[in-house]
């Protein structure tokens, strides 16, 4: 009668102790720290993490690195980010980006101690970029093969470049250099094969 009453217990306090343990395992040990999860300004800063600008390039690689607009472009761009390149962006979009970064740092200005650029500054700049910016292919890129993959996948990031803007020998650089930003800032990189075509079509195009 004991032993039967002890055998019925057996299975009721093996299935209490495994509770006991999975109730342990999914309880947060007294040194791990839950963390909360992202509201308000930290999730927007959180998000400004998302899609980076590209590596920026040296001051002596500036078109007229000696000019005004470069020198401005050095000051004022550098307090939040890398030193872009004015062909990062095409002349159509460089006055759209300018105005948002500009929106950008009058807000945090006083906070965070970011130079804001004057209004005759920001005529300067805006000026040095056009006159620099990205040469846009239009709508007659040259026939042959890898055109539309060189549209396809350029585009994503910016307008097309005109082909002519580089030469054939140069060309090769430049789209390992943009498919490097394209895994930086898309988390996607074209294949090896696709990069190749591109390359090509580019050289042939360029002449």
């Amino acid at each position: 009668m004991w032993s039967n009453a002890i055998r019925g217990a057996v299975p009721r306090l093996m299935l209490g102790l495994s509770l006991a343990v999975l109730a342990c395992a999914e309880r947060p040990q007294a040194d791990e720290t839950v963390q909360p999860p992202l509201t308000g300004d930290d999730l927007i800063l959180a998000s400004t993490k998302v899609a980076l600008p590209p590596p920026g390039i040296a001051p002596s690689e500036l078109p007229d690195a000696a000019s005004e607009g470069a020198q401005l472009l050095r000051e004022y761009c550098t307090a939040c980010h890398a030193l872009p390149s004015p062909q990062t962006h095409s002349a159509t979009d460089w006055p759209v980006v300018l105005r948002r970064m500009w929106l950008r740092t009058e807000g945090v200005a006083d906070q965070f101690d970011i130079p804001v650029p004057t209004s005759a500054q920001r005529v300067t700049l805006l000026n040095y970029l056009l006159e620099h910016a990205l040469q846009v292919s239009g709508r007659d890129l040259p026939a042959g093969p890898g055109r539309a993959l060189y549209q396809n996948t350029c585009a994503r990031c910016h307008e097309l470049p005109d082909p002519g803007q580089h030469s054939g020998t140069d060309w090769p650089a430049v789209v390992m250099r943009m498919r490097q930003h394209m895994v930086q800032m898309l988390q996607y990189s074209p294949s090896q094969s696709d990069v190749q075509e591109i390359i090509l079509y580019l050289e042939r195009a360029s002449g």
